[in-house]
Formats: structure tokens, C-alpha cells, sequence
């Protein structure tokens, strides 16, 4: 018996199956774990997605007004609770899936950003492998948080938020902006409206939030389906006649320069020099017949009335700001027969602001910019609801001015924000995109 043993102990056949059987284990195991591993990686960045896509619903679902508190709800495509609905639907995430929405986030940068939207996902999955020892399946988490950031910068804004074009390009207009163009309207192919091939217009970049043509003469940068912008300017500024102000006419405000009274009427001829107007509340506001008006610093609120002045008046001021206000407020009406040299005030109330039309004027109400090339606005020229139209030889008078109207139409020489050399009450706003931060 002894010698057998020790015949068997020097005997080294079925070494590498001995071995093989003892490292077995260990290569099961190792492949197990590799497998939990791999498996685990995928589930995570699935989760990681859908996180993500949900922040980013749930800020456009701000930007659009649209309140964002929870994850419930999902089961409806009204887009009133997006965050629930984008996880469960759109990314089919595992039906035991929790999910957590904080806006504006209670942690991280962010706390203070009204537009931020935290999601908060987990889930237990059991891994194939490491399940059949374990009594409980692992916690698998994302969170991913989203906001509105800047990126580049607008002067030109159409804020009309229906299925009609808000921003008009045609005839044989000529537009360098020097700075960007968004239009808010919500057509899906005319957000922007090309209308010809003899136009050109520069503008870096041109956003829309719903759809737009290919190409657009002049602009390289396109945007479609961009987020809104919002009314820069909304709530912003008063536009009511301040309580206890009196309106007259405004031949009651003007003085000449030699102090006699009103300056002998409206100014025809202009036999006794330029007129100087007051800031104040105007009911009537008709200077008129060639003759030479300058606007103290102020502001001018013009009672139910247009911003109309007669056939080869010039009309001059540093520091003005003329709000078109009332009951039924009016619109600017510039022929391209008078010349407007006029820049908004760099401080106080209504800084770099030139015009503003009360949002209680009529929808889509007519303001036209018809000017020549000695005329020029410094300043932003704000029409909530209104139309306005930039054309003639408008050329260098705005290159100074930000407009924002409830529609734009270029049909003539529009200079806007191609050089700011000179100016000092122009100004711009940024651009909203969606972005993940966190």
C-alpha cells in the first residue's frame, strides 16, 4: 500500500485537470462578474439618458410656460408634467422605475434658476450573475440637470407666437444685422419668411422656433426649432401716463429759442429758429412745415397719438425715451421725408430705451421706419403688439437700435447693428438654448 502511494505521489498525469478543476471557479466567477459588469454599464447609461432627455423636456416645458413640479401624470401627452412622461414613454424606462423632479434644484449651482431642472431616476435590477447570491437587487441612480444658457446675441426680435411668419425678408432689401434674428412664430415652415432672391440678409444667428426655409440669402447660422425668446422688455417698463400728469397739446410744451412762448405756432417756416420740446404728456403731437425741433432730455408720453411728424421736419434729442400710450395708443409713421436724429437715455427708468408701445395698441399695428440716411436711432424700439417695418433707405439711422415687434418686415435697406461705432444706448439680448449643466 505504501509503494502505491508513493508510485501515485511521483506519477504527474492529470495535472492540467486538476488544475483546471480547481481554477474553475475562479474563471466562472471572473466571466460572471465581467458579464454583471457590462451589464450594469448599460443599464446605467440608459438610465443616464433618459435622465437626461427629461431635464431637457422639462426646460422646454418652462421655457414654454409650462409649469414643472413632478413626474406624475406621464400618461398624458398633454406636455403639463413632460419629466414623467419623456422617462416612461419616450425612453421606456423600467416600469418600477422611481423618479424625483426638483425646479429650480435644491442643491448644486443652480438653486436660484428658476428655468432649472433637476431629474432624479433609480431603479433595482438584478444582475444575471451576481444575483443568484445576493438577497437584494442593486439601486441603480442618474440625475442629470438642465437649464436655459446664453449663447450668442439678438438685436432683432419678433415676438408673434402663432402659425404666422414673424420675421419678412423681400424685395431687394439689404440687411446686415451684425448680431442675431429669432422670430417666435410657431409655423412650421415660414417661422421666417424669405420672399424673393434679390434681398440679402446678414444675421448671425437666424433662429426660429418652429420651422424655416433651407436657405436664407446672406445667413449662414440657422436655427430652426429653437426656444423662444422671451419678451425682453415684458412687465419691464411702465407704460401708462403717470398719475397726476397732465395732457395738452403739444403746442402748450414747445419754446423757441429765443423764449417766445410756443415759438409762434407750429413751426412753419421756422422764422423764429428751432423749437425746443419739453418732456412731458402730449395729446397732439404734429410738428410740421420744414421746421427744426430738438427734445430736451426726458421722457414723452404721447397721449392716443402717433409719432407722425410732418413732410421735412428734423427733429433732434439725446436722452429721450417716447412712449406711445392711452387708451387707443398710436404708432410711428416715418415717410422718409423727415430727418430723426434721436438716442435713448444711458441711465434712469427707461435706459436705452427710445420707443415703447403700450401693449394695449391694436394687434399687428403698423409702425414704419421709411428714413433717410442722415436719420439715426440710438436705442430699443419696442412694439409688443405691433408691425414693424423697416424699408427705404433706413441704411445707417439703425444701426444703433434693437428692435422688438410683435412681427419684423424688411422690405428696404435695413442697417441694423452693423457697426456701433458711435452709438450709446444700443443694445442686445442674449440667446436662449437649452443646455445640460449638471
Amino acid at each position: 500500500m505504501f509503494n502505491l502511494l508513493k508510485k501515485l505521489w511521483r506519477d504527474r498525469r492529470g495535472n492540467a485537470l486538476i488544475i483546471a478543476g480547481a481554477s474553475l471557479p475562479l474563471i466562472i466567477g471572473s466571466a460572471g462578474l465581467a458579464s454583471d459588469t457590462v451589464q450594469w454599464a448599460l443599464w446605467k447609461r440608459q438610465l443616464q439618458r433618459a435622465a437626461d432627455s427629461a431635464a431637457l423636456a422639462g426646460v422646454y416645458a418652462e421655457a414654454q410656460g409650462k409649469a414643472v413640479s413632478n413626474c406624475d401624470n406621464y400618461t398624458s401627452a398633454t406636455y403639463v408634467k413632460p419629466v414623467g412622461w419623456d422617462v416612461k414613454t419616450n425612453n421606456k424606462a423600467w416600469p418600477t422605475t422611481t423618479c424625483t423632479v426638483q425646479n429650480p434644484p435644491t442643491s448644486g449651482s443652480y438653486t436660484a434658476d428658476n428655468y432649472a431642472v433637476k431629474v432624479n431616476l433609480s431603479v433595482q435590477q438584478t444582475l444575471p450573475f451576481s444575483g443568484m447570491f445576493v438577497s437584494a437587487a442593486p439601486t441603480i441612480t442618474a440625475a442629470a440637470t438642465a437649464t436655459l444658457v446664453d449663447s450668442g446675441q439678438f438685436c432683432l426680435v419678433a415676438l408673434n407666437n402663432t402659425s404666422s411668419p414673424g420675421i419678412t425678408v423681400g424685395g431687394s432689401s439689404s440687411a446686415n444685422l451684425g448680431c442675431g434674428a429669432i422670430s417666435n412664430s410657431t409655423s412650421s415652415t415660414s417661422s421666417v419668411d424669405p420672399n424673393g432672391a434679390s434681398y440679402t440678409f446678414n444675421a448671425t444667428p437666424v433662429a426660429s422656433v418652429g420651422g424655416m426655409p433651407s436657405s436664407i440669402n446672406g445667413a449662414t447660422d440657422l436655427q430652426p426649432y429653437h426656444v423662444a425668446e422671451p419678451d425682453p422688455f415684458a412687465s419691464k417698463y411702465p407704460t401708462s401716463i403717470p398719475s397726476g400728469m397732465n395732457c395738452t397739446n403739444f403746442q402748450s410744451h414747445t419754446v423757441n429759442n429765443n423764449g417766445n412762448g410756443n415759438g409762434g405756432g407750429n413751426g412753419n417756416g421756422n422764422t423764429s429758429g428751432p423749437i425746443t420740446l419739453t418732456p412731458g404728456c402730449y395729446s397732439g403731437f404734429n410738428p410740421s412745415g420744414g421746421g427744426t425741433y430738438t427734445m430736451q432730455p426726458g421722457t414723452y408720453y404721447l397721449n392716443n397719438t402717433d409719432f407722425s411728424p410732418g413732410g421735412g421736419v428734423t427733429i433732434t434729442g439725446t436722452g429721450v425715451t417716447i412712449i406711445l400710450t392711452g387708451t387707443n395708443p398710436g404708432s410711428v409713421n416715418l415717410d422718409g421725408n423727415e430727418t430723426i436724429q434721436l438716442s435713448a437715455p444711458t441711465s434712469g427708468t427707461y435706459s436705452k430705451m427710445l420707443f415703447i408701445q403700450s401693449s394695449a395698441a391694436s394687434l399687428n399695428n403698423l409702425n414704419k421706419f421709411n428714413g433717410t440716411s442722415s436719420s439715426s436711432f440710438d436705442g430699443a424700439m419696442y412694439f409688443p403688439t405691433g408691425q414693424v417695418q423697416l424699408n427705404g433707405t433706413t441704411g445707417a439711422m439703425t444701426k444703433c437700435a434693437m428692435v422688438v415687434g410683435w412681427t419684423i418686415d424688411i422690405s428696404g435697406n435695413a442697417n441694423l447693428q452693423n457697426d456701433t461705432t458711435g452709438c450709446t444706448a444700443n443694445e442686445t439680448v442674449s440667446a436662449k438654448v437649452v443646455r445640460l449643466v449638471e
